[in-house]
C-alpha cells in the first residue's frame, strides 16, 4: 500500500435534509452522533468519524459505538469495493482494535489526495459494553442481569419483533451501520482467543462461497480453519447473505501481541491492493508456505478440577495418544494425564492453570487439506 507523509482527517458536519445518513444533532468527544449511516451521502476523499447509539441501557444511557468511514473518489462509490473492518465484538478480545486504528491512520495519509478506490467502514470495537466490563459478552441489567454473546445473535431483532436489548443492539449494527449490506460487500471481523488461552494468527473461512478462500489466504495466517461458521456470527451472517467474510483470530485475549497485530495490519494492506482499492494496486502473490489448512478440530477436556500443566505449544505437531499435559491437585498428586485425541497440529493451549472439570483446555487441528 502506497503511503504519503500528509496528515489530514476530516470530520463530517451536520448533513442537509436530503442526506440519508441520519444525524441526531448531538456530538460526543467532538464527533457527530448518528442513528443511521449511508455511505453514499458522505463527501468523497474524506475520512469521517461518528458515534452511533446501538441501544440504550437501563435508565436511558446510550451504548455508543465508534465508526470510521473512509470514502474514496466519487467514481469509486459505484466502481470500488465496500469493505468492513470490525473488531472486539467480544469485549476481552482486543488485538483487532489497534489493527483498525492503524489502518485508518495510514488511510488518513492517502484518502484526502484521492488515493482510495472504494469505501471502508471501520468499527474498532463492536462491543464497548464488554470492554467496560472487561469480559466477552454484552451485559444487560434487566432483572438480575444477563450476559449475551453478540457474535451469536446477528443480524439481530427489533424490540417490536420480540428482541431483547442485545438483539436490538445487533440489529442496529447490521441495519444502521452496515445498512443490511448496502454499505458493505466484503468483510473481515477481527477476534482473539477468549481469556485464558494462547494461540496463533488464524482464519475461519467458509470456502463454499466464492471469494472467501482468497480473503483467508491473503491473511497468510498460521492456520486456516475451513468450516461453515457459527450461526449468528458476524462472519457467517455476511456469508449467508452472499458477502465474502472471514473471522481473523489474532492470538490471545487481553495481551497486545505486537507481532500478530502487525501481521493482521499488513494483511489489510494486501487486501486493499488485491481489491484494487489503492493507487499502487498490483497483483498480490500469496505465500502459504507456513500456513496449515484443516477441516476439523478435536478438543481436549479435563475430567478433574485442579491445576493443568502442558507439554506442548500452539502450532506444534502431535501424534494421537501423545502426552500433552497433566492435571494435579493442591497436594501435587497427578489426577489425570492428558493425551492428544488425534494426530495433527496444536491450535490453542490454555494458559490459565486453574481448571474445572469438563473445561476444554487444548485444541488439535487435523484433516489438513490443500483446498
Amino acid at each position: 500500500m502506497k503511503l504519503r507523509h500528509a496528515a489530514v482527517l476530516a470530520t463530517v458536519g451536520i448533513a442537509g435534509a436530503a442526506a440519508k445518513t441520519v444525524y441526531t444533532g448531538d456530538t460526543l468527544s467532538g464527533y457527530p452522533v448518528i442513528s443511521a449511516l449511508d455511505i453514499t451521502d458522505l463527501p468523497a476523499n474524506t475520512i469521517s468519524r461518528f458515534w452511533i447509539s446501538a441501544a440504550q441501557a437501563q435508565g436511558g444511557t446510550n451504548w455508543f459505538v465508534p465508526v470510521f468511514v473512509a470514502r474514496g473518489t466519487n467514481e469509486s462509490l459505484h466502481s470500488g469495493r465496500k469493505l468492513s473492518l470490525s473488531a472486539s465484538i467480544h469485549g476481552d478480545e482486543l488485538n483487532g482494535i489497534p489493527v483498525v486504528g492503524r489502518v485508518f491512520k495510514a488511510l488518513n495519509e492517502t484518502v484526502p489526495e484521492g488515493g482510495l478506490n472504494g469505501t471502508i467502514v471501520g468499527i474498532p470495537t463492536l462491543n464497548p459494553n464488554g470492554n467496560i466490563f472487561n469480559q466477552r459478552n454484552f451485559f444487560s441489567s434487566s432483572s438480575n442481569g444477563f450476559w449475551t454473546n453478540l457474535n451469536r445473535v446477528m443480524p439481530g431483532e427489533t424490540v417490536e419483533d420480540g428482541g431483547a436489548i442485545a438483539n436490538a443492539y445487533a440489529y442496529n449494527i447490521w441495519n444502521q451501520v452496515w445498512e443490511n449490506l448496502s454499505n458493505i460487500d466484503i468483510a473481515v471481523d477481527f477476534h482473539t482467543l477468549s481469556t485464558g488461552s494462547n494461540g496463533p494468527l488464524w482464519a475461519y473461512a467458509d470456502y463454499r462461497l466464492p471469494g472467501v478462500g482468497r480473503l483467508a489466504e491473503l491473511a497468510q495466517p498460521d492456520v486456516i480453519k475451513i468450516d461453515p461458521g457459527e450461526p449468528g456470527s458476524v462472519e457467517t451472517t455476511f456469508v449467508k447473505n452472499g458477502v465474502p467474510a472471514i473471522t481473523l483470530e489474532i492470538g490471545p485475549a487481553k495481551t497486545w501481541n505486537q507481532t500478530l497485530i502487525s501481521r493482521a495490519e499488513a494483511f489489510v494492506y494486501r487486501l486493499l491492493d488485491d481489491l484494487s482499492m489503492t493507487e499502487s494496486a498490483t497483483p498480490v502473490d500469496v505465500d502459504l508456505s507456513q500456513t496449515y489448512k484443516a477441516t476439523n478440530i478435536s478438543s481436549v477436556s479435563v475430567t478433574y478440577s485442579g491445576f493443568a500443566q502442558f507439554d506442548v505449544v500452539p502450532l506444534q505437531d502431535v501424534e494421537e495418544g501423545q502426552v500433552v499435559g497433566t492435571v494435579f491437585n493442591a497436594w501435587g498428586d497427578v489426577l489425570e494425564t492428558l493425551t492428544a485425541p488425534v494426530s495433527g497440529r496444536v491450535l490453542t493451549v490454555r494458559v490459565d492453570p486453574a481448571v474445572e472439570m469438563g473445561a476444554g483446555v487444548l485444541d488439535v487441528l487435523y484433516n489438513a487439506t490443500s483446498t
